[in-house]
């Protein structure tokens, strides 16, 4: 059974204006914008220390910016638990993505050498909870 030629990028996008009914070439564009800084982004989380920050630190004595975003009363929870001494690792956390994504916490490698990493209040943390790292 011969094999069909996968279809070009041309006439896949051809297609694609025809069913969307309008050209799609402005949105294909702010797609791959938006894909690009979302890899940017989180090459810049994951590099280490040495990358530059997304967010430069608060100037000294002033607080950092309350963070913009809703925070559910639970997720509120978690950081008040964290704020009162408690560092919790990833295991016991089920949404320490939401919270490390919106830069809340940081994560740091478990002190016991292995297991699932601990997660630190960082400075928009504090600011959520409307408290100073003490």
């Amino acid at each position: 059974m011969p094999e069909t030629p996968l279809p070009s990028a041309e006439s896949l996008h051809a297609l694609l204006d025809r069913y969307l009914r309008c050209p799609s070439e402005p949105l294909r564009g702010e797609l791959n914008a938006a894909l690009t800084a979302f890899q940017t982004a989180w090459i810049h989380a994951h590099a280490g220390k040495e990358a530059p920050s997304a967010h430069p630190p608060a100037a000294p004595g002033r607080a950092p910016a309350k963070p913009k975003f809703p925070i559910a009363a639970a997720d509120l929870a978690v950081l008040e638990k964290m704020a009162e001494g408690w560092v919790p690792t990833a295991a016991e956390v089920p949404r320490w993505v939401w919270f490390e994504n919106r830069e809340l916490v940081t994560m740091e490698p478990n002190p016991a050498g292995s297991g699932p990493e601990v997660m630190r209040l960082a400075p928009a943390g504090w600011a959520a909870l409307g408290r100073q790292p003490g």
